[in-house]
């Protein structure tokens, strides 16, 4: 930050005791770089007083001329002072910015720490899901191919399935017609059992029938025995 020298008071007054062709003494002013000037030592200010007195006194310099000159040092002096709180204030404010920045500086290098091991962090996550991916790549190739074989296993199964349930329908129809074949035999042989039954019957019938005529016979070749043997016993009587 530049310095710039204020407007010395009473410069008009002396430019204008030149111009009147009287000389006053000066004070030549430092050159300022940014940083206060250094204060001359009381012993050197006693040394040069004495030259400046010889000279005031040698060039017939009047009060009037070293009440000027006093108050351009004082002048000089509450400008210096002036610059000098300036510059601490300054140096201050620089300070209280060199703090924030340094907190914020901190709390960056906080947020790059964190940042990078949350970089870290992810970089071994990227890898683990990396190789994740990598097995999943070769488990769904596996996968695949195993899907591939099972799909014409399926296809040969459906075949199986299809000869099968052609099969089966034949079996069932012929099934059916060994049902309709049994269901005629069953009627025809409740048909036959009907008729042996009566057949049976008609067989009792006519054992009863042939037993009755042989009691029958039986009885009159006994009446006739008997009758014949009464005719013998009479005649012979």
């Amino acid at each position: 930050m530049a310095w710039a020298p204020p407007p010395r008071a009473g410069s008009g007054g002396s430019q204008a005791r030149h111009a009147g062709g009287r000389s006053t003494p000066t004070l030549s002013r430092p050159p300022t770089n940014g940083s206060m000037p250094s204060r001359p030592s009381v012993g050197s200010v006693g040394r040069s007083s004495s030259p400046q007195r010889l000279s005031v006194a040698a060039s017939g310099v009047d009060d009037k001329s070293i009440i000027t000159l006093s108050q351009l040092c004082t002048e000089d002096l509450d400008a210096k002072l002036r610059e000098k709180n300036d510059l601490i204030k300054l140096m201050n404010d620089l300070k209280k910015s060199k703090t924030q920045y340094d907190i914020r500086i901190a709390k960056k290098k906080k947020e790059f720490d964190q940042t990078t091991v949350q970089t870290m962090e992810m970089d071994k996550r990227l890898g683990a899901t990396t190789n994740s991916n990598r097995v999943s790549s070769a488990e769904v190739a596996g996968l695949m191919g195993e899907n591939s074989r099972l799909k014409q296993d399926v296809e040969t199964l459906r075949a199986n399935l299809t000869e099968a349930i052609a099969a089966y329908e034949r079996e069932c129809e012929e099934i059916e017609g060994l049902k309709q074949a049994l269901q005629q035999t069953r009627k025809d042989l409740g048909a036959e059992t009907r008729t042996r039954d009566m057949v049976q019957q008609d067989l009792r019938a006519s054992r009863t029938a042939q037993t009755l005529m042989i009691n029958r016979l039986d009885d009159i070749e006994r009446r006739s025995r008997v009758l014949k043997n009464t005719v013998a016993n009479t005649i012979n009587n």
